[in-house]
């Protein structure tokens, strides 16, 4: 085995924390096994008795299991080996013959620390189930391991200090101008109006976008061309991060059919808009453990069978819950479609979310830009 293999088989058998270390000692070792049968409505579980046997003997039961059907009735009998050394042929043994004497359906032992060669196939001869309750191992928990950390970065963006340059008005008529031009004050909300003096025309008088609309699709543009020019951690990497970008826009209509918007008796034409482009991206790390809101997290697995299930009591629970056995198949899995450990993640915010720089933000003023528009 080379030096990879070795380190891989020891990162898949690394157990995080120990929650197997919260049953204590023997006795709640036995109340742990009972609450696991217990999750089941359809069973009686009865934990620490004493049974006659039919050769007079006395059976001293750790959890006995009673279940009834409207025909037959099954009952199983679990011994539970709290110990520090595996179990032995013997212990398997002693359980067979009070199955014989009690008469019973099936036998079973749980324990958590593994069981000799010879008790396995001896248990596996005589059709008795052997159970180890273990921790989780970190290649157990999927993907993302018991404990990951996410970066999320917010990409905020606003245009302000609007310049309407050159703005020109004429009539096709050659009639005079009557009325004072609107004023192109531009708001932002949540729920966008789009007033009707602000529609972008052309000379046919065929809509183009409105005026405000037309911000809002820039906008969203160059916050996509930060995005995707964006693809690294703020350092350091554990506090709370942000800086700032700064950029001077001209938007050159000279090429678009649609800037003009009616007014008075013709139309006022655009030849040019400046504005900022104030961008804003902070971070933040996000620390998550899948069994944060658990009293404990483990594993039942069959050590015949090699069946795994989850056994798990959340905190704000009184019972234990008991999963579906554990399928794990990574054929044909692409890992690069799940998300990573100390992925990034990227999100912008719409045109009408403010925002406000911190005081010790660093803002960047970058190379001017002209967005030519064009025609569609």
């Amino acid at each position: 085995m080379g030096k990879l293999e070795i380190a891989q088989e020891i990162m898949n058998n690394k157990i995080i924390s120990s929650f197997l270390e919260k049953l204590i000692d023997w006795k709640e070792f036995e109340f742990f096994v009972a609450d696991i049968y217990s999750e089941s409505s359809e069973v009686i579980v009865q934990h620490d008795i004493t049974l006659l046997g039919k050769s007079n003997a006395k059976r001293q039961i750790d959890v006995y299991i009673t279940q009834k059907t409207k025909l037959h009735t099954y009952t199983t009998i679990v011994e539970c080996k709290r110990w520090k050394k595996p179990v032995t042929r013997q212990v398997i043994d002693i359980l067979f013959a009070s199955l014989e004497d009690l008469n019973a359906s099936k036998g079973v032992i749980f324990t958590t620390h593994g069981y000799e060669e010879g008790a396995i196939k001896y248990a596996k001869n005589k059709n008795i189930d052997i159970f180890i309750v273990r921790d989780i191992r970190e290649d157990e928990y999927g993907n993302l391991g018991k404990t990951f950390s996410l970066y999320l970065q917010m990409l905020h963006a606003r245009i302000e200090n609007f310049d309407l340059q050159n703005l020109k008005w004429f009539s096709p008529l050659g009639l005079p101008l009557s009325k004072q031009p609107p004023k192109f004050d531009i708001h932002f909300a949540k729920e966008q109006i789009y007033p009707e003096h602000q529609q972008l025309v052309d000379l046919k008088l065929n809509n183009g976008p409105n005026l405000v609309k037309l911000l809002i699709d820039i906008r969203a543009d160059l916050l996509k061309r930060r995005l995707d020019s964006f693809h690294y951690l703020l350092q350091p990497e554990s506090d709370i991060l942000e800086i700032g970008y700064k950029t001077r826009i001209k938007l050159d209509f000279t090429n678009y059919k649609y800037k003009f918007i009616r007014h008075d008796n013709g139309f006022i034409q655009f030849d040019s808009i400046y504005f900022d482009f104030v961008n804003c991206i902070d971070q933040s790390k996000m620390t998550f453990d899948k069994t944060e809101s658990l009293d404990f997290a483990l594993i039942v697995e069959n050590y015949i069978s090699k069946q795994r299930n989850f056994v798990s009591k959340p905190k704000t629970e009184s019972k234990i819950k008991l999963s579906e056995p554990i399928k794990i198949d990574n054929t044909g899995i692409n890992e690069s479609e799940f998300l990573q450990p100390n992925s990034i993640i990227r999100l912008t915010t719409e045109h009408y979310v403010s925002f406000e720089f911190k005081k010790e933000t660093k803002i960047t003023e970058t190379k001017d830009i002209v967005v030519n528009l064009i025609n569609q």
